[in-house]
């Protein structure tokens, strides 16, 4: 038995299937023999037997001699491995021939991706928005893009004012389903804090607000982990921070890094 297990393990490194091998090699230890006994030599079903049959003729490994029933003879071991050998051949060059017409697509394909990547890369740019309008059709535009996460770092105050914008915007980012989590800061979450967040929180959708105990820091937000809107000094007309845009990784990176120190680590549950 064990030296059938290291036959049939060397014949399926020849390309057969473990049944496969089984069966042929059934047929060379008996000879001339029919399905049925092949089925109860090998504990196979039937069937299974039905099936492999095929395709060891194909293969070139057996013959059939018509009759009831239909009997099954192999051919010589030496003349089978040869069909083998030469079947695995066949299919190592053509695999070889296969990669090597694809050779020159795939480099192109490469080198187009990193000709593609060098240009985003260089893609890198610092906007200010300075005015009221500017500041609401751009933010339109960034909320309507914005499909994964977002990232808000703020006062009450400024929650406040904008409270309108950000409730409109908080409920289309919810609607696709973004990540939203804000930051409020300020020494203590009172009920005007609390207020505030119920008044921009959205029915549904993933939405978390914390509390971080300081103040005079500057506010933030990050868009899908690629823009970051950075408060300025300067205020609009209306009273709220200008905003410096950027898609620079570095900062974003940076931004990105210590919202998460604050939430894990700073921030309360309001």
């Amino acid at each position: 038995m064990q030296q059938d297990d290291y036959v049939i393990k060397q014949l399926s490194d020849f390309g057969l299937t473990v049944n496969q091998a089984k069966v042929y090699l059934c047929i060379v230890q008996h000879g001339s023999t029919s399905a049925s006994k092949i089925s109860d030599a090998t504990h196979l079903h039937r069937q299974d037997v039905y099936k492999v049959l095929p395709k060891l003729e194909k293969l070139g490994l057996i013959t059939k001699t018509l009759g009831k029933p239909v009997m099954i003879n192999a051919i010589s071991v030496e003349t089978a491995l040869g069909h083998l050998v030469e079947i695995e051949t066949r299919k190592a060059n053509d695999k070889i021939s296969h990669l090597e017409a694809e050779v020159k697509n795939l480099t192109n394909a490469i080198s187009q991706q990193q000709g593609t990547e060098a240009e985003q890369e260089n893609e890198r740019w610092l906007v200010p928005l300075t005015t009221d309008a500017e500041l609401a059709n751009t933010a339109h535009l960034k909320f309507e893009n914005t499909k994964i996460e977002y990232n808000l770092v703020t006062t009450p105050e400024l929650i406040m004012r904008m409270e309108e914008h950000l409730r409109v915007h908080i409920q289309t980012l919810a609607k696709k389903g973004a990540k939203i989590r804000i930051i409020v800061e300020s020494p203590k979450a009172d009920e005007a804090v609390k207020s505030a967040i119920e008044k921009i929180k959205p029915k549904k959708g993933d939405f978390e607000a914390k509390l971080v105990s300081k103040v005079n820091s500057v506010p933030y937000q990050i868009f899908d982990n690629q823009e970051l809107w950075v408060g300025m000094k300067r205020l609009t007309d209306s009273g709220v921070p200008c905003a410096l845009c950027t898609n620079g990784r570095n900062i974003v990176q940076f931004f990105k890094e210590s919202f998460e120190e604050n939430w894990a680590n700073h921030a309360e549950n309001i």
